[in-house]
This record gives structure tokens, sequence and C-alpha cells, in this order.
């Protein structure tokens, strides 16, 4: 008899067990489900997809773009917490938002940051003008009032790149094209390297060919290198110009980088079987040292 109630009193066990152990199963998968699908990369994008500006939950970058151009507080808000953020992630988090909404009161803030004499101050301004095209004449006359005023080579340097080229009346460009031209001949080998660059794309191919062939024979080898790549991105076209890049091509002194780009700047010009010549060997040269010849 306990032998038999020992039994039965087994049996109940087990089947209890089995009834309870299918039960559990569907959880574990249930709560291993999110896991998986967190795994999953999120598709790319050209703006942070969300941004925890809120604090708690994270929201959409198109749904804070909106609410800035709607809500001027809101949009106060984002341009002070801007200026104070220190973390460089949400920093750029904030501006690529802050281009976003764009608009006169953004302009208005980051012209006003830009004109300061504090140096973060004038980071802000720059930056946030940066979502700004040149075609506007207060955001052209901003930079050019800081490059005017001078400073620090690298800072002078950093405002001439900024100098994007737009298109815009010649009459508005000509104090662009001045400033640059100044700077070509400048003491530092970074903005003379810097304002050639950029003078070629502002400037007719006229305008910019003495600067250009003033730099192709300029003794810092950074401000040769830019003049070749500006040589070759402009239109601008000289025997003089031909030549230098000849001879930096020729010349077993120059760096292979400089004279690989200077036989291909010499593709888009008229050269005779004398210069032919020159150019075949240091094209042969430059695609032997590239790893490209035969």
């Amino acid at each position: 008899v306990s032998a038999l109630i020992g039994a039965l009193a087994g049996g109940a066990f087990v089947a209890r067990r089995e009834r309870a152990e299918p039960a559990s199963a569907p959880i574990t998968a249930q709560a291993a489900a999110p896991a998986r699908h967190n795994d999953q990369a999120e598709p790319a994008s050209p703006y942070p997809q969300y941004l925890s500006l809120g604090g708690a939950a994270p929201v959409s970058f198109e749904a804070l773009r909106k609410r800035a151009q709607r809500d001027p507080a809101f949009l106060q808000d984002l341009l002070r917490r801007y200026g104070q953020e220190t973390a460089a992630d949400a920093r750029g988090e904030l501006l690529a938002l802050l281009h976003a909404v764009g608009g006169e009161e953004v302009l208005r803030y980051a012209l006003s940051r830009a004109a300061s004499t504090r140096a973060e101050d004038e980071r802000i301004g720059l930056d946030l003008l940066g979502g700004y095209s040149l075609q506007r004449a207060e955001v052209r006359e901003a930079l050019l009032a800081k490059l005017r005023a001078g400073g620090e080579p690298q800072r002078e340097a950093e405002l001439i790149r900024r100098l994007t080229p737009a298109t815009m009346p010649e009459e508005d460009a000509a104090p662009v094209i001045e400033r640059l031209a100044a700077l070509a001949g400048d003491g530092d080998a970074e903005v003379r390297g810097d304002a050639v660059a950029q003078l070629a794309q502002w400037a007719e191919p006229a305008q910019a060919e003495d600067a250009l062939h003033r730099a192709l024979l300029d003794p810092a080898a950074s401000v040769r290198s830019k003049a070749i790549v500006a040589v070759s991105g402009s239109a601008a076209r000289s025997e003089r110009l031909k030549d230098a890049l000849l001879a930096i091509a020729a010349d077993p002194a120059s760096n292979a980088a400089d004279r690989g780009a200077a036989a291909m700047a010499l593709q888009d010009f008229r050269l005779n079987r004398a210069e032919y010549a020159i150019w075949q060997r240091a094209q042969a040269r430059a695609d032997a040292e590239s790893g490209e010849g035969g």
C-alpha cells in the first residue's frame, strides 16, 4: 500500500512539472526577441536619427526640427544649449539640428556670437554660420571682417577654408577675391596655400593665374602641393604655368605625390614634342612609383 501511494504521488509530481515547463518556454523566447531585434543595425542617415534632447525617450530629428521652426521658445532653448554644451557628440547633434532649422533667428544669433572677441563665442558663431551660403551678404561680410582683422595664422587659414564659393554677382564676389589675393602673399605658408586654393575657385582664370604661378614656385612644399591641385581644378592655363608644372614633374627632388599630380595636371595643357617627352617620362615614373606601371 505504501509503495502504491508513493508511486501515485511521484507520478503526480512529474505530471505537474511537465505541464509547468512548456508554459515557461514562450516567456523565455519572448524575452530574447527584443535582444535579437536590438542587434540589428539602424539604416544609414545623413543626420542622427534620434536625439535625446528631452531627457527620457529619444525624439526624432524631424520632429525636433519642426518644433524648433514653429516654437520660438524651444528654438531659443536649443541655441542656449548649443552655446553651453561641452560634449563633442551632443554639440555635433545640436549643430546639425540648428543647421537644418536655419532661419533668421539662428542667423542673428550666429552673427552676434561670431562678432565676439572671445574665442569660444566666435567659434560657436562661425560654426552656426557654416549652415548659410555666402550668397548672403551678412554672412560673407562677417567672414571678411574677421579676415581683415587678422590674427593667428592657423585661425586665418580656417577662416579662408570657410569661404566656400557660391554663385553671386561679380561686384559681391570682388571683395572676397581681393582679400584672397592679398592673403596669397601672406608670410605664413598655411595661409598662402589655402588662400591660393580658394582664389582659384573664386576668381576668373586670368585673375588667379599670377597667384597660381607664384605658388607653384613657392619655397614651401605645402604651398606648391596645393597650387598643383588648384591648377588642376581651375581653367587657368598659360605657358608659365605649364613650364612650372613640367619642372616639378621632372624634378627628382620633388616628392613623388607632387610629381604625379603635376603630370596629371599637364594632361590639360597643349604640349609640343619636347614637352610631351618630358611629360611621358614623368608619367611613366609616376606610374612606376604608384605601382600602376605594367
